[in-house]
This record gives structure tokens, C-alpha cells and sequence, in this order.
């Protein structure tokens, strides 16, 4: 099943408010506010966050959202950067009433091995259960260096044997850390010695995989075939241009959802200051100012 399947089948509404956790590139669709802790550093993700919704730049495990502000947290690719992912549940469970989480299968660990994920995560019996990841770069840079059109079109083909995914009430959700490491959860899983098997591709006598492209997939992956790799470079080069000058503005409505980052009371206002909008808190008068539109709640 490919991943726009998934969130098509996901029972969320365009009517929702959905506050979406670390977006990147390919935001959900019905994103109504994104919270970043580098909004405008690409340190651990492959692109700009595509400016569809406000921005406000925030830590995952102190959300500046009122409690149950949120009918949705979207959070996908991001619970394996935390540091302390058992702070950003108690935070969800607090803000949120529902919450999407995606994440990479243990396959797709073992594949690329990415240096900036603490975390191995798999749902055991229901439960989120982290393995601290210490899983080597047995490809070394081979998945990362080649990663191309290509790649990505065949994952997106398959997204559930490359991704963990679960959609579930707040209230359900439970976690716990692992004291076994993620590289010894792999081994003790993985088939050794004689219990090793060969599987036989289908490839080779049948001429196919075992995923049929659709033919929207197959032109795309000819066009990025024949297009020069100058033009490609040029258009994404304009589309970051574009998408800069893009930045969504807050309005009252959504400000009113949010926290006070010092005092943690819903007491906001949007108001006009020196430099521009702020927002300041009708309490303990602790001011937010944003750079390039993006108001930070980072304190």
C-alpha cells in the first residue's frame, strides 16, 4: 500500500485542527499549524518545510499548545530524532486527542543507518517500545549516495514494509524504553547460522517485480530520465525561491490555541510592535517576536 492510501484512509477532516510536528517537504494535507525545532535549518531533514501553514518554531517535548487544543498532532519521521520521546507522549496526551505517528521499519534502519536517529521504535502488543540505536552503517554511504527519483518512487511502491505507522487516541497511547539496544533487538529477530533461507526473485523468470507501477509512476520516472540534471537543479532552485516568499501569517483564532511558554497558561494576543507582529502574554507579559515570519517558542 503506497502512503498517500494511508493518509487518504486516515478519518481526519479538512474541518480539524491538525498541528503537524516537524512537516519537511510533503506536509499533510490538512495542516493547519507546523511546529519545528529548526524551521529554518535542514540539519536533520532533506528539504525546506513547504510553507502551507504557519510556522512557529518550538521543541517537540514543550509544545506551546493549550491542553486538548488539538483534535490531531500529524507527526511523522520525527519521534526517531528525539531525546526524550517518553516527554513528547506525555506532552501529546496532554495537547492532542488523537495523533499519527510514522516512522522507519527496522528494514529500512539497516539500510541507510542514519546517524541523527536515537531511536529504533516498533509497536509491540500496542505499545511503542524504543531501542536506543546503535545499528552500523553496514552499506556505508551506498543508499545515501544513490539515492535518486528512482529510490524514491520504489519506496514510495513500498511504504509498509519501509515504515511503521499507527493512528490512535492520545488517551491509548503507551511507550517504553527498551534495555535491549537496537542492533541486538535486530539480531535476536533475524534468521542466523541455519536458519538462514534463500528467496528465490521473481524477476528473472517472469520479467517483473512484485509491484506494478501505475503509469502515472512510470512517466514520471521518464521524464526524470531524460531531463538534464541542469534543469532539474534550476527548478528546484526556484521552487526554495518561491516557497520563501510564501510564509503564512498567524491570525487570533490560532494564536488563542497556543501556550505561554513561560508561565503555561493560554493568555495570548497577537498585537503590533516595533518590528512587526508579536505575540505577548496578557499574564506574565513575556513577548514572542518571529524571524522571517516564523514566531519562536523556543525559550
Amino acid at each position: 500500500m503506497r502512503r498517500s492510501t494511508v493518509l487518504g484512509r486516515l478519518p481526519i477532516r479538512p474541518s480539524d485542527f491538525v498541528v503537524e510536528i516537524g512537516a519537511g517537504p510533503a506536509p499533510f494535507m490538512y495542516t493547519k499549524l507546523i511546529l519545528d525545532k529548526y524551521p529554518l535549518d535542514n540539519i536533520e531533514r532533506y528539504g525546506d518545510i513547504l510553507n502551507v501553514a504557519p510556522i512557529i518554531k518550538a521543541d517537540a517535548v514543550k509544545l506551546p499548545l493549550a491542553d486538548k487544543a488539538c483534535d490531531v498532532l500529524f507527526v511523522s519521521h520525527v519521534l526517531e530524532h528525539l531525546d526524550e520521546p517518553g516527554r513528547f507522549i506525555a506532552e501529546a496526551k496532554r495537547c492532542a486527542r488523537w495523533i499519527y505517528l510514522e516512522f522507519p521499519t527496522a528494514r529500512r534502519e539497516l539500510m541507510y543507518a542514519w546517524s541523527f536517529h536515537r531511536w529504533l521504535i516498533e509497536i509491540e502488543s500496542g505499545t511503542l517500545v524504543f531501542y536506543r540505536n546503535d545499528i552500523p552503517q553496514l552499506f556505508g554511504d551506498f543508499f545515501h549516495a544513490h539515492y535518486d527519483f528512482l529510490l524514491d518512487r520504489w519506496s514510495e511502491e513500498r511504504f509498509e514494509e519501509l515504515n511503521s505507522y499507527l493512528y490512535a487516541a492520545t488517551d491509548d497511547l503507551a511507550c517504553t524504553i527498551s534495555p535491549t539496544s537496537a542492533m541486538e533487538h535486530v539480531l535476536e529477530r533475524g534468521a542466523r547460522g541455519d536458519r538462514k533461507v534463500n528467496f528465490p526473485s521473481e524477476y528473472g523468470r517472469a520479467g517483473t517485480t512484485g509491484v506494478a507501477y501505475s503509469p502515472g509512476a512510470r512517466l514520471k520516472l521518464l521524464a526524470w530520465a531524460l531531463t538534464p540534471g541542469t534543469l532539474i537543479r534550476a527548478r528546484n532552485r526556484l521552487r526554495r525561491k518561491r516557497n520563501r516568499s510564501r510564509r503564512r501569517r498567524l491570525g487570533q483564532a490560532l494564536v488563542a490555541r497556543l501556550l505561554c511558554q513561560r508561565c503555561r497558561t493560554p493568555a495570548l494576543r497577537l498585537e503590533r510592535g516595533r518590528a512587526g507582529e508579536e505575540i505577548a502574554c496578557t499574564r506574565c507579559h513575556q513577548r514572542y517576536t518571529a524571524t522571517e515570519g516564523i514566531f519562536d517558542f523556543d525559550l
